[in-house]
């Protein structure tokens, strides 16, 4: 069956309620003609009779009687849900690349959650790709220097990369001593993406024609790169903006801390549209970032 209207749906329950086209005409705002007309349609699509008209008033029928409490509760029912809706803060939606996220973002959310516990925060990590941002619908985006950004989009600077060699102090121990750049060729290099970018601008500015940067194992993630540097399985090229944790706690250590690699295009950024930033929501996580990353 065809739904009748939702205007004389409206028109019918409020004149049932009233008993008077008049009285349900003030409450929706309409004429009291526009009323009798909803009504008359809705019998007519019911081909029930709704109302007695008398000369001096409206009287219901029973089956106008019958009808009028169900589409009292109904919409009710709808009116609560829209409340519910408008009360629950639709969640930003992040994404950020997997390194970053587990050793940087994740482990300081729950300070964010203190100062904002009105704002939802979805985390997606993946490798990033524009085309996942704007498919997944995200709010904002951490990337690592990522080319050719979609011109509606606007990046700005989180954190600076510095990369320096690190390594498990029990490699040190049971292994060849590292006191200069020379002593790598004796170790395992480590690499965290295929074409061995890390190793090969370090050598290059450190340790020219000394290292053969091809050799070594290729992980799929930097954070896979330095799980292997922590348990002792070799030397990998750590970007210290998230590697605080473990240098503090000891279990990673900087054999060469004064050389290190700085690349704009290796720096963490937070991404998002351009009409986007005066979201409250997103200034509020863009502020929180910035000061994390201050304290860093």
């Amino acid at each position: 069956m065809r739904l009748p209207s939702l205007n004389a749906l409206r028109a019918f329950e409020a004149a049932a309620r009233h008993e008077s086209f008049a009285r349900a005409a003030e409450e929706l705002c309409v004429t009291e003609g526009a009323i009798s007309r909803h009504v008359k349609l809705l019998e007519t699509a019911l081909q029930v009779e709704l109302f007695r008209r008398l000369p001096r008033r409206l009287v219901l029928t029973d089956a106008g009687r019958n009808f009028q409490p169900i589409l009292a509760a109904a919409f009710e029912s709808i009116a609560a849900g829209a409340q519910d809706l408008q009360r629950q803060p639709r969640h930003l939606k992040v994404i950020c690349p997997p390194t970053f996220s587990i050793r940087w973002l994740l482990p300081r959310l729950d300070r964010f959650k203190q100062q904002w516990p009105a704002i939802g925060i979805r985390v997606t990590t993946a490798p990033f790709d524009w085309e996942i941002f704007f498919g997944g619908e995200f709010d904002l985006a951490f990337d690592c220097g990522y080319p050719n950004r979609p011109k509606d989009i606007e990046a700005v600077l989180v954190l600076q990369s510095f990369g320096t060699p690190v390594c498990s102090p029990k490699l040190l121990e049971r292994g060849v001593p590292i006191t200069s750049p020379a002593d790598l060729v004796h170790h395992n290099l480590l690499h965290e993406t295929p074409d061995r970018h890390d190793w090969k601008v370090w050598a290059g500015r450190f340790a020219p024609n000394l290292l053969d940067v091809n050799s070594g194992e290729v992980f799929p993630s930097a954070d896979m790169a330095y799980r292997a540097a922590a348990m002792g399985q070799g030397v990998a090229i750590g970007d210290l903006s998230v590697l605080y944790q473990e240098i503090t706690k000891g279990e990673l250590v900087l054999p060469f801390k004064d050389m290190q690699i700085s690349d704009d295009t290796e720096a963490y950024h937070l991404c998002c549209r351009k009409d986007c930033w005066t979201d409250p929501r997103i200034a509020a996580f863009h502020k929180w970032v910035s000061d994390e990353a201050t304290w860093s």
